[in-house]
């Protein structure tokens, strides 16, 4: 589940008769460790929704896909555990369906916030400014033409 597991860590005689079947302590263990991370990431969507009115859209996205993510969890571990296998494997399709929406939300976030914006109206007098242009005559740096002529009588 990410964290390194030993089973030296772990207090086999909590176990009685089956402490030594080592297979079922780490899947036992591992399962704790599932069902702890889970119930931390609900208690703080819990703390987290009395914000829910002034989430954004994305936030809204991906606080309720969390949710949905953690509870479906929760409902699959619990199918598992009791042997309803055809409930598993409905609620395992429906892991997959927000699995899909959390990464779809994550894309469009880093659509939005990752990929360099580009002015083109400022690009467009960048590019004409920087042309030359054959049959515009150069400035010259000297003096500005007179705008008003003085004739002398």
């Amino acid at each position: 589940m990410g964290e390194p597991f030993s089973i030296d860590d772990v207090d086999r005689d909590a176990y009685g008769e089956l402490r030594d079947s080592l297979i079922f302590i780490q899947r036992n263990e591992q399962l704790s460790m599932a069902i702890e991370k889970i119930q931390k990431s609900l208690d703080v969507a819990c703390q987290e929704y009395k914000n829910y009115g002034n989430f954004t859209f994305e936030e809204k996205a991906r606080y309720d896909a969390l949710l949905a993510y953690s509870v479906n969890s929760l409902i699959w571990m619990y199918q598992k555990l009791t042997g309803a296998t055809e409930l598993a494997d409905s609620i395992k399709h429906e892991l997959g369906r927000v699995k899909v929406a959390m990464e779809r939300t994550k894309e469009v976030h880093e659509s939005v916030t990752e990929r360099p914006r580009l002015d083109q109206q400022a690009a467009k007098r960048f590019i004409r400014a920087g042309l030359y242009d054959a049959n515009k005559p150069e400035k010259s740096t000297d003096t500005p033409p007179n705008k008003k002529i003085r004739f002398d009588d």
